[in-house]
């Protein structure tokens, strides 16, 4: 088979037919990664991707918020405690990757959301400008800079669901939920309407996309924050919209979810999604199982085990060996790290990895 750019070769995989060889992709490296990597080989100012020629998907983002005002509360040397352009209260760290913390929130009630939700329209400023004053021009160029190169374009708005988690908090958001699932629809209802119409508004701007890719973790290490019954109920119906909309341009629909996705995927499939991806390791997932029960309806994307490329070659071989080669029959299988590639990785093993899913996942 000839060799395939990026984007048809990512584009193939999605639809679950088979491409010249597994795409070769992963999307976040923890800064103290790259740190360490540029000790160990790696060249300054160039991405790791580059340097192992491997593939891309670019994505473009857009002002997902409410828009809120946002103002610092407290600042030390270390970290920064200030309120989003959600309403939520946020303690961050300056110099080192992780989860914010999440401490209070504006919206916890129907008449504050009636308050906010209004300010969810639509608007074409949001396409290049964000609520900080900070023009997203540079992720155009780069978006621009891939998509010559070949790369497969996903708009990346924000799911419903992961609006409201992230607005209110997890604790409130969820008992929100059982409490009050008519408001949890009303905003997710809302939401949806603002992402669809802001994705459509990127279209008339003349962007071209291949996908949308939702980034919403909906699951944690047991299984789903919320059962399959509230997910049919309240949830469904959605994420059914922004298949449609997505299936009605062509386009593949990919959802990052962390977390136990086993009971999830057949929801997944019931409401249009081509792609689950991270598949985290950690959380129980196993692609192999997941590809003897679904791989007809949905396409996978990572389970590479991060703890698993901090250690022995021999381990390393095990782990990419006998999952990539059966995830990758018949297609519908991308190589992806089961999570961000973090700073236990040496930049030896994570070459060896690159170069053993070359190995593994071609197709003769």
């Amino acid at each position: 088979m000839a060799e395939l750019t990026s984007r048809e070769r990512i584009k193939t995989t999605l639809r679950r037919s088979i491409p010249d060889r597994v795409p070769l992709l992963d999307t976040t490296f923890w800064p103290d990664t790259i740190d360490r990597w540029h000790q160990e080989g790696l060249p300054l100012g160039m991405s790791p991707c580059d340097y192992l020629d491997m593939d891309f998907i670019t994505l473009y983002p857009f002002d997902t918020t409410l828009r809120l005002p946002t103002r610092t509360i407290q600042e030390t040397d270390e970290w920064v405690i200030s309120t989003d352009a959600n309403g939520a209260t946020r303690q961050r760290w300056k110099h080192r990757y992780a989860t914010p913390g999440h401490t209070e929130p504006t919206v916890r009630t129907r008449a504050d959301w009636e308050r906010v939700k209004g300010n969810l329209k639509p608007d074409p400023s949001r396409l290049v400008e964000d609520v900080n004053g900070a023009r997203f021009d540079n992720q155009l160029q780069l978006f621009r800079l891939r998509e010559r190169m070949g790369a497969y374009r996903a708009i990346r708005p924000q799911d419903p669901v992961w609006f409201t988690l992230v607005m209110m908090g997890f604790e409130d958001a969820l008992i929100m939920f059982g409490e009050d699932p008519d408001l949890a629809e009303d905003i997710f209802d809302t939401y949806t309407d603002f992402s669809l119409g802001m994705s459509q508004l990127a279209v008339d701007r003349g962007l071209q996309f291949d996908g949308m890719w939702c980034f919403s973790d909906l699951c944690y290490r047991n299984g789903m924050l919320y059962s399959p019954k509230f997910y049919r109920e309240r949830i469904l119906k959605y994420h059914q919209k922004y298949a449609d909309f997505c299936h009605q341009r062509g386009w593949e629909f990919i959802l990052h979810c962390d977390g136990y996705v086993g009971q999830f995927i057949p929801l997944l499939i019931e409401a249009g999604f081509d792609c689950i991806q991270p598949l985290e390791a950690r959380a129980g997932n196993d692609v192999r199982e997941f590809k003897r029960l679904y791989g007809q309806d949905i396409a996978f994307f990572g389970n590479i085990n991060a703890d698993v490329l901090a250690r022995s070659r021999d381990e390393i071989r095990e782990e990419v060996v006998s999952k990539i080669s059966v995830a990758k029959e018949n297609g519908g299988y991308l190589y992806h790290i089961d999570h961000s590639v973090n700073s236990l990785i040496s930049f030896d093993n994570y070459c060896y990895t690159i170069q053993l899913v070359r190995e593994v996942g071609r197709y003769d």
